[in-house]
């Protein structure tokens, strides 16, 4: 996971007995949280996807093949043209 030299104190209230667990699993409860942040947002930016692709119309899908595939023959078109 990259580490990123600018890190922020914060404060957070935590069940007591979540905490007594992470601090079974852990020595660093600090780089326990950043991880679990890191997982938490991963899991957002996820769950944002899937939403948004499960409302993709098939019409936008269908077009943007077309294009895809418009993309595709325009560069070995190019690629051909230019003897590569």
């Amino acid at each position: 996971m990259p580490q990123s030299s600018q890190k922020q104190r914060v404060s957070i209230t935590v069940d007591a007995h979540l905490l007594a667990e992470i601090d079974k699993l852990t020595e660093n409860r600090s780089a326990a949280f950043e991880e679990a942040l890191h997982l938490w947002r991963a899991k957002k930016i996820e769950a944002q996807l899937r939403q948004f692709y499960q409302n993709h119309a098939q019409a936008d899908i269908e077009e943007e093949q077309d294009w895809a595939q418009f993309a595709q023959e325009q560069m070995e078109e190019t690629l051909e043209a230019e003897g590569l």
